[in-house]
Parts: structure tokens; sequence; C-alpha cells
């Protein structure tokens, strides 16, 4: 997951559960709230109502059924649904003014109100006042608020979210810049060192750090490919004058049993330096740039030329090595002897490596953009956690009875990028392996 996608996540989790904590805690600050605000209205009633007493006189609002009794002395009014009332009646003693929430039977309907009671004194008579609002409209006033609050948040978040990931790609342009820059390097050279244009400190110090460093490793690249082509160039006159003076000394015909079997073993193992400084040449001169690439190659016609090559190398295991090209296809630019010294040593390391009696299958199909020639074989195979070594310098796995110098992988990688090429491979231990080159179309 890209960083801006990771920082937006992150701030979109943070205001979800802000959302969260607001359902939790809030309805019911909301409801006190409302409760408080309630209370204040009733005070208002309350003052109101006393006011009204004292200036029209109590008798207006007490209706009593004898002179002598007025245990009975009672009065009510409320609003038309019931929201708000307000009743008097007769009591003994003066009470401290209290607010309750209780229910009251308001003409046949039970309705649950905040209740202000208060003392009340007139005509030498006390009386109770109780000032009361029903708390269906504050309950109902709460689920509105809390359901309005809710969408009000909600969109608010997704606005933020959209906010975020437009303000977190600017911000971190510069960085997908600097990806780029280092997504697909195949070598040093072609690294871009332009500076990214960015105001963030962090990212032009990065920015910087990188670039030194490429520098740094392309100097030791060119002094390593440089170090290569030159020992390999020296050695290779000595390697072949010491190969001729061992047939000259074959050829005089003078020599024991002994003496030419071990002339002949040297011979042999010169011929094994030799091929190894070969490749070694081969693989600076393509890091070097200085193989053409200016042939058009027949794919196909090329895999049976390798295999035409390679049958000799089959008898020994009695191998059978089957090319089953389906498609035509011509690639261009390339050049032509490295692509054949690529499948010639993909097909000898699965002559080497496979089996008595085992065989080597090369098929070629197109798939979506691509070209893919599969060489299946049924040898050893490889272990999973040498899979992704096999095409390091000098990097050996099979360590049978077969000849191998670590090079012929690392060759065919350096030909297939030089080319543009893919190789995957799949292999499981003991049961063979299939390169696939994959050329694009």
């Amino acid at each position: 997951m890209k960083l801006y996608y990771k920082l937006t996540l992150i701030n979109a989790i943070t205001r979800i559960l802000i959302v969260a904590a607001f359902l939790v805690f809030v309805p019911d600050l909301m409801y006190k709230a409302a409760i408080q605000h309630t209370d204040e209205r009733l005070a208002k009633m309350k003052t109101d109502f006393i006011h009204l007493v004292n200036k029209m006189g109590i008798n207006q609002f007490i209706q009593e059924e004898s002179d002598s009794t007025y245990a009975d002395s009672t009065y009510a009014d409320y609003t038309i649904f019931k929201e708000k009332y307000v009743s008097m009646e007769h009591i003994n003693e003066e009470i401290n003014d209290t607010i309750i929430t209780a229910r009251r039977l308001i003409e046949g309907d039970t309705v649950e109100a905040r209740i202000l009671k208060h003392s009340l004194k007139a005509n030498n008579k006390m009386y109770l006042l109780e000032v009361g609002e029903s708390l269906q409209y504050v309950n109902d006033l709460r689920i509105i608020l809390s359901k309005v609050a809710l969408y009000i948040l909600l969109g608010v978040i997704f606005l933020t979210i959209f906010v975020d990931l437009s303000v977190m790609k600017y911000l971190l342009r510069p960085l997908q810049k600097i990806e780029a820059k280092l997504r697909g390097i195949k070598t040093p050279e072609k690294f871009d060192y332009t500076l990214v244009r960015t105001n963030t400190t962090d990212f032009r110090y990065l920015d910087r750090s990188i670039r030194n460093m490429m520098r740094k490793i392309r100097n030791t690249f060119y002094i390593e490919k440089e170090f290569i082509a030159n020992v390999s160039h020296e050695l290779l006159t000595p390697v072949s004058i010491l190969q001729t003076r061992l047939e000259n000394m074959l050829e005089a015909g003078n020599l024991s049993e002994e003496a030419e079997a071990k002339i002949i073993e040297s011979q042999k193992t010169l011929g094994r330096l030799k091929q190894i400084i070969r490749s070694l040449l081969l693989i600076s001169q393509i890091e070097n740039n200085q193989a053409p690439k200016e042939d058009k190659v027949d794919i196909p016609e090329l895999l049976n030329e390798v295999k035409s090559e390679i049958e000799v190398r089959l008898v020994e295991k009695n191998i059978t090595l089957e090319v089953l090209p389906k498609d035509d296809f011509i690639f261009a630019p390339a050049n032509r002897s490295l692509l054949f010294t690529l499948f010639f040593n993909l097909i000898n390391n699965a002559v080497k490596y496979n089996k008595q009696n085992g065989s080597i299958t090369v098929t070629t199909e197109k798939q979506k953009n691509e070209y893919l020639v599969h060489i299946h074989d049924t040898g050893k195979g490889i272990s999973s956690e040498n899979l992704n070594s096999i095409f390091y310098r000098f990097k050996k796995f099979n360590n049978a009875e077969t000849e191998s110098y670590g090079l012929g992988l690392a060759l065919v990688k350096t030909i297939a990028d030089f080319h543009d090429i893919n190789i995957r491979v799949e292999s499981e231990l003991g049961e063979g392996s299939t390169f696939t080159v994959a050329f694009k179309l």
C-alpha cells in the first residue's frame, strides 16, 4: 500500500473513532443540556405564574368546594398537546423548591415530565405549585440532533478523506518522483541524477543522499567492469600460449603415458579457464554496451539451430530434446550471437543437470503482450532457498559430477537484460525446472 493511502487511512480511522466516541457520549451530553434548558424554562414559567397570581389574585385560579374545607382546593391547566402544564393544590406546610422527573396523569394520559415544585402562600393558605414540561419533546429533540450531528460528521469524514488524499498526493509527489527514478534501474549509469524540485527538507536530503550513493555505486561499477575486462583480456593470451605449448609437447611423441595423461588433464583445466575468461569478457562487453544490436532474429529458427548444435551432448545421458515452436516470431533489434548463447546455455544446463534417460521440451506461445519460450527439463530441480540466487556470478548449487563454473546463468541474465527480456524460473527439487524467456511484443 502506498504511503499516502496509509496516511489517509490512519486519518480516516481517527475520525471514525471520534464519531464512535460522539455516538457514545454526545447523546447523554445533549440530554443533560436539554434537561438544563428545560429547568430554566420551568423556572421562568414559575416566575410568570406567580406574577400572574399576584396580579389577578389566587381566587381566579382556585375553586374551593366549601368555606370551611379547602383540602380539595385545586387548579390545573395544560396546553392542547399536553407538552406543558401548571397545577396547584392546597398543602399544610411549606416545602423547598425541587425539580424532579416523574409521571403525571393528565386527562387520562400518563405523561413523563420534568416538574418544578414550589410552595406558594396566598390568603394565609399554603399551596403547592407544580410547573411541568413533557420530556417527550426533549427525547425527540435529542434523537433529531443526534441524527443531524451524525450525518454532518459522516459528511465531514468523507470530505476530509478526499481532501486528505489530495493533499497527501500533492505533498508526497516528490517522493513518488524519487521512487520513479529508482524503479527499473538496471545499471548505475542509467540513473537520473537530476535533483527533484521540492520544498520539503526531508525529501531534498533523501534525494541528495540517493544521488550521492548512486554516484559511488557507478564509480565502483565502472572500476569493477574495467578490472574484469582488463584481467580477462590479459589472462586469455598466456592461457592460449600454454595450451599451444602443451599441444606441441604431445605432438612430439617422446613422453611417457603418465606424462601424456597429466598434460591432457592440464589442457582440460586450461580449457575450462579459457571458457571462464571468455564468459567474463563477453559479460564485460555487454555491460559496457560494446555489443551491437542490429539483427532481426527468427526465434523458432534460432531454437532449432541450438538443438542441432547441442544434440551431440544428449547421447551420454540418453536425453531426448524436443523443440516445438507454435508461432513465428521475429525479434528486433537484437544481437543474434548473444541470443544463441542465451538459449544454448539454458538448454545446456538442462542437459547437465538432467536425469539419465530424461527429457527436455522447448515450447513457445503468445500470451497477452509477450512471446514466451518455455524450456522444461526433468532434472534435479532447484531448491526454493536457492531459486532467487541462481543468476549470481560464480554461484554454484549443483556439486555433482557435472562441470559448472557459476557463469552460465549469470551470462544468460546479462544477455537478457541487454535485450530487455524477462526470465522466469519455476522449479521443484527432484522434479525438474522450467525456464521461461519472455519477449515483449
